[in-house]
């Protein structure tokens, strides 16, 4: 079964996409390049509908980083099969990169696999897959430089999107619950931005397009959607709190290792 590989990018990123044809052909995939959504795409009257609609004021690349993600996952809740998403700023490690995602595609029971090291995780029961580990995934704090999506879980995260509308990427991704999502450990893949964490160089082409914007909204919120951003801030604060109670003796906070060896 062919897995799509999906990399979203910019077409103007050409040093980030010949890094990463050059990384595919080295782990035996053709990418399927998935447009990111510009910011010059992003009208003011979209970008002011859902600027404020998370827990704090968006940055117009972060509402259009959401929209590019949003677009690959009616594609493949659109689909049968599931497939992997990587933004263009991902280190893949491991020695047999493509034959891991096979076996997790084959096997896995799941809705998602987040693929990605990056700081701490709270990670629970155990899922062997071949010679595989993935560990359920309770909270993350990891991007969404890198994961595998089925159809299932691409139609559980558009659900959210109708009720709870634009958020960053990765926290809309790690606070969505509900289905059944899990961490390959080791992980298989990092942000270039954090490879100096794992002992790699930093990367020429590792700068966040986001992080260059210092700005958010140029209008300001009422101070009805101030308050509506605070209480949801509070609401997801709760809910953290009340993972770690609830299951304090279940799962464990941890850092996840990254199987750097590729790029050493």
């Amino acid at each position: 079964m062919t897995v799509p590989v999906y990399i979203i990018s910019l077409a103007s990123a050409e040093h980030r996409r010949a890094f990463q044809e050059a990384q595919a052909q080295r782990l035996g995939f053709e990418p399927v390049w998935f447009a990111a959504v510009g910011v010059n795409e992003i009208s003011d009257a979209f970008f002011l509908q859902h600027a404020f609609q998370w827990e704090r004021a968006l940055k117009k690349t972060e509402v259009a980083c959401f929209m590019s993600h949003l677009n690959i996952w009616r594609t493949i809740a659109a689909g049968d099969s599931p497939a992997v998403v990587l933004e263009d700023d991902v280190l893949l490690g491991g020695s047999d990169w493509l034959n891991d995602i096979g076996l997790l595609v084959r096997q896995a029971q799941a809705d998602c696999i987040c693929l990605e090291a990056w700081g701490k995780k709270l990670l629970g029961e155990v899922q062997s897959v071949a010679h595989l580990k993935l560990q359920r995934l309770y909270l993350n704090s990891a991007g969404a430089a890198a994961y595998l999506l089925w159809p299932r879980g691409a139609l559980h995260l558009l659900s959210r999107y109708e009720s709870h509308g634009v958020a960053l990427a990765d926290a809309f991704i790690n606070q969505t619950t509900g289905w059944r999502v899990w961490q390959l450990v080791p992980a298989n893949a990092i942000q270039m931005s954090v490879g100096p964490s794992y002992g790699l160089p930093l990367h020429p082409c590792g700068e966040s397009t986001i992080a260059r914007e210092i700005h958010a909204s140029a209008t300001p919120p009422t101070p009805t959607l101030i308050f509506l951003m605070k209480w949801r801030r509070l609401k997801g604060e709760l809910k953290k709190a009340h993972i770690r109670i609830r299951a304090l003796l279940m799962i464990k906070r941890k850092y996840v290792p990254y199987l750097n060896h590729l790029h050493r």
